[in-house]
């Protein structure tokens, strides 16, 4: 019965502190992400994160092992809603939606967060495998159900090949992007425009 009390009591312990624990990793990921737009990806090191948020370096390590990984959960954290595709409407009208969000996306300060992402992963093999698996692939396999989508209902030609549309809707955008030159929603739309229009006319 002791050994019981015991466990029993210890689980309540566990369960009061994963509210607090929760909190604690969620003002982290705010830190990282703060000075990751202020600083970019090289300017912030373990110490920095720890003392902004407050915590030890410690603490970081008790759920990540770098601080790579620690920045990376920082973007996802942060910009996770920020491009959804959604439910409502047709699924080509949700790709139009979209396509337009990228470009508004890319000009907010979140956007030159990610272009600065794109650009450290080319240099660090760990990260550019972080990136790819946690948010390439699932954002990747997101757009290109919603082609299927639009192909199912007729919206666009059976031949339309889902990945490939998709890098011509995101690429050229973030291409533009990369080399500062001008990304706004009617670029975006003319975009879409021609490349629906090419897909149509296959």
């Amino acid at each position: 019965m002791k050994a019981k009390a015991v466990r029993g009591r210890v689980a309540a312990v566990h369960a009061a502190g994963r509210p607090r624990s929760e909190k604690t990793r969620k003002a982290i990921l705010k830190a990282a992400f703060a000075l990751l737009k202020r600083d970019g990806f090289d300017g912030v090191s373990a110490q920095h994160i720890a003392g902004e948020a407050g915590v030890s370096t410690a603490t970081l390590y008790r759920w990540w092992d770098c601080k790579q990984a620690i920045l990376l959960d920082a973007y996802l954290e942060t910009t996770r809603e920020i491009l959804p595709y959604g439910k409502r409407g047709s699924a080509l009208a949700r790709l139009r939606k979209y396509t337009l969000r990228i470009a508004e996306f890319l000009n907010s300060e979140n956007g030159w967060v990610f272009l600065r992402l794109l650009m450290a992963i080319q240099e660090n093999p760990a990260l550019h495998r972080a990136f790819y698996e946690k948010v390439f692939v699932p954002r990747r396999a997101e757009g290109c159900a919603v082609v299927r989508e639009a192909i199912d209902a007729g919206e666009l030609p059976a031949a339309v090949d889902p990945d490939l549309m998709i890098n011509m809707l995101t690429a050229p955008l973030i291409m533009r992007a990369l080399l500062h030159q001008n990304v706004d929603t009617n670029a975006a739309q003319r975009l879409f425009d021609s490349v629906v229009g090419a897909a149509d006319r296959r």
